[in-house]
């Protein structure tokens, strides 16, 4: 059995493990706690074929999406920025690195008060939860290039951004990549926590609305669909990891 087929395997036993596991709470604590894995099921098929879901899907990938992307950037060109100037790392970082001890969430209200209940709180708290994330991973991935490496750049003649492109991109790319796989269901989960306090649509409200109704099936099957499009996700991410570090030897503990 080749080593893929070992994973899949495992992957599938252990899927098994967990929809057992549901089912057997099910029995033991009845449908106040968890409902059937078949009443998921067909609520799923219903919210599905109805179209009812993706409105939702739509509104929370689009706000997990914004709050990502901004998120990633900041982080990298603040990371590649303290990197090229010790001063302004000796400056900024300590200010950064406190600010991460900021309960982001406690922010809320403060962001409502700001940009009013639409998607702008939820895209901020993301990307925040994110840049924090991304700094730190690219951060580290920059202090880890070989010093040799950049003076030899510098030697012949490299100018920053060439350092940047040439030594510093490829270094990166194993802790960046470790990043995002972090990241990426980080930016999720503080938009939906987001859409629970503001927002009359998206994942967030439709768990949220189900629990006040007390419909468990209902909030099961959001929380189905989320842990789908994490997974959705990160299986896109991992292709993504593959094509960039085809030219290199992927450490698996690192980025995996």
């Amino acid at each position: 059995m080749t080593a893929r087929r070992t994973v899949l395997a495992g992957r599938v036993l252990l899927l098994l493990g967990v929809l057992a596991a549901w089912q057997w709470g099910h029995w033991a604590l009845g449908d106040l706690f968890i409902p059937s894995l078949l009443a998921v099921l067909q609520r799923l098929y219903e919210v599905t074929a109805g179209g009812e879901i993706f409105g939702h899907l739509a509104i929370t990938g689009e706000a997990a999406g914004l709050g990502f992307v901004i998120g990633t950037v900041c982080g990298v060109l603040l990371s590649v920025m303290l990197r090229l100037s010790s001063r302004l790392a000796l400056a900024i970082e300590p200010y950064v690195m406190t600010s991460m001890g900021i309960p982001l969430f406690a922010l809320v209200p403060l962001l409502i008060l700001w940009f009013g209940i639409n998607m702008a709180p939820k895209v901020v708290i993301g990307a925040a939860m994110v840049f924090y994330i991304i700094f730190i991973a690219v951060f580290a991935g920059l202090r880890a290039v070989d010093g040799r490496l950049i003076t030899m750049a510098r030697v012949m003649g490299a100018a920053p951004l060439q350092i940047v492109r040439k030594v510093y991109w490829p270094g990166i790319q194993p802790y960046l990549f470790a990043g995002l796989k972090l990241a990426l269901p980080r930016a999720l989960g503080a938009t939906i926590v987001g859409e629970f306090l503001v927002g009359d649509r998206g994942l967030g409200f439709y768990i949220e609305n189900a629990r006040q109704q007390a419909d468990t099936v209902g909030v099961f099957t959001g929380i189905v669909i989320v842990t789908v499009v994490v997974l959705g996700t990160d299986m896109l991410l991992e292709r993504l990891q593959a094509r960039s570090l085809a030219w290199r030897p992927i450490d698996r503990d690192m980025v995996a």
